[in-house]
């Protein structure tokens, strides 16, 4: 075979060669396929809460003690405790009606917990529902959940203390542990007695009234 044949058949090789080589390089520099890409992940708008349109629940949304005390009755503690996932004029009307609760006391440790990590305007509901299921008379019979009554008068400990909440607020917590240490659950030397009003002629002797 001559030159100029070896030549020519070195061209035919060389070709396909060359044009794998082409297509490598072209699809390594080429951007990836948006088809390939993942999708954008998008929060779902949370469906409106049906307890919205359910009547004992709007029936709730007043002041009406016997309608806060239907949907006690009909909720029970567990069933006001989720309705506090709503929030706004639900979470309101759960925490009105949950000292209505046959089994209030379940409550106390959940609310407990809210009111130690809630931020101080959103407070007084929780704090007057917390005042609502520990001042109850007592009920003749075993605890429901004694482990979170004793966390609540805590927090109400804690609470009672914070020099940083408005005195409304410190009242309302100073009555809940008051009222936790009539069961026992907390010393009541502990609970700060600096709101208390003074006896009539105390005087400089710093005497303080009873609590009523």
């Amino acid at each position: 075979m001559n030159t100029a044949a070896l030549a020519a058949l070195a061209v035919v090789l060389a070709a396909p060669l060359a044009c794998r080589r082409e297509s490598a390089t072209s699809a390594s520099s080429s951007p990836p396929s948006s088809a390939a890409a993942p999708p954008a992940a998008s929060a779902a708008p949370r469906p409106p809460s049906p307890r919205l349109t359910d009547p004992r629940w709007r029936r709730a949304a007043g002041d009406d003690p016997l309608e806060l005390a239907r949907l006690a009755e009909a909720e029970g503690a567990s069933g006001l405790l989720a309705a506090l996932e709503d929030g706004g004029d639900i979470a309101h009307a759960a925490l009105r009606a949950l000292p209505y609760a046959d089994d209030a006391d379940l409550a106390l440790g959940p609310l407990a917990e809210r009111a130690r990590a809630a931020p101080v305007p959103s407070l007084p509901p929780l704090l007057d529902a917390l005042l609502g299921v520990a001042g109850r008379p007592p009920r003749p019979r075993e605890p429901l959940d004694p482990d979170g009554a004793r966390a609540a008068a805590a927090v109400l400990l804690d609470l009672s203390g914070r020099r940083d909440l408005p005195a409304e607020q410190r009242a309302v917590a100073i009555s809940a542990a008051r009222a936790l240490a009539e069961r026992g659950l907390v010393d009541p030397r502990r609970i700060p007695a600096d709101l208390d009003p003074e006896l009539p002629g105390a005087g400089a002797g710093g005497g303080q009234a009873p609590r009523p």
